[in-house]
């Protein structure tokens, strides 16, 4: 009676097989892919293209960012830093990711240009992404919105005028084109003097040099 062993030792091995396969399939599909699929840490946009970017200051390090992104809050400190290191002449703009339907990592756009078009954005920032990524606040929830705007004595009756202001309009226009046209799909991102598009791929102060470098000598660091 050996078909029972014999079965127990085909079966074994084709279990072995399957589970072989899967594995080299997932590394294949999902580790592979992934890999070949990601954005380049460092994009350059065309002479050609730059003429038609909605951006239209040659000398700026524009720093793409989102209140739900807990990387751009942290790097609040380095990015404050490297402000400080601009060179006479040149600017760093901060600006909401946007998309057309708020959603994602875009859902905080109108609080930021609301707060912008108010003249708040710097001195509530930190608070926006403490109560986004600590303390759970929706701020895309009107009620919920409110008591933030409230806890940190906001005028709510101000900021409903001004969200609804033709300056808060111009402004989520502009992000939203700046966001598409850059193809922005995550935050923080660096747009240097409107044709290096620079996800962090090191780190500070080691970045800083970096994007300077791309704002003062249009090209990279030598790696």
């Amino acid at each position: 009676m050996l078909y029972k062993p014999r079965f127990l030792v085909a079966y074994t091995f084709a279990l072995i097989l399957m589970s072989s396969l899967t594995t080299t399939a997932y590394f294949h599909y999902f580790v592979l892919g992934s890999a070949e699929n990601e954005e380049p840490a460092l994009r350059f946009v065309s002479d050609e293209q730059v003429n038609n970017s909605p951006l239209k200051e040659n000398n700026t390090i524009v720093e793409i960012i989102s209140y739900g992104c807990h990387y751009c809050a942290v790097n609040e400190k380095n990015v404050a830093k490297l402000e400080s290191r601009l060179p006479p002449g040149t600017r760093l703009i901060r600006l909401h990711l946007s998309n057309e339907q708020h959603t994602g990592l875009a859902s905080f756009a109108p609080v930021f240009a609301t707060l912008t078009a108010m003249g708040l954005e710097d001195k509530y920032r930190a608070s926006a992404y403490r109560a986004i990524l600590e303390q759970n606040i929706d701020l895309t929830d009107e009620r919920q919105l409110n008591n933030w705007l409230q806890a940190n004595g906001i005028d709510s009756k101000a900021y409903a005028k001004a969200s609804k202001s033709q300056a808060v309009k111009t402004l989520l226009d502009s992000m939203k084109s700046i966001s598409r046209f850059y193809t922005i799909r995550a935050t923080p991102t660096f747009i240097v003097g409107n044709k290096w598009v620079a996800t962090q791929d090191r780190d500070f102060p080691e970045f800083t040099d970096q994007l300077l470098s791309l704002l003062e000598h249009d090209k990279p660091l030598e790696e």
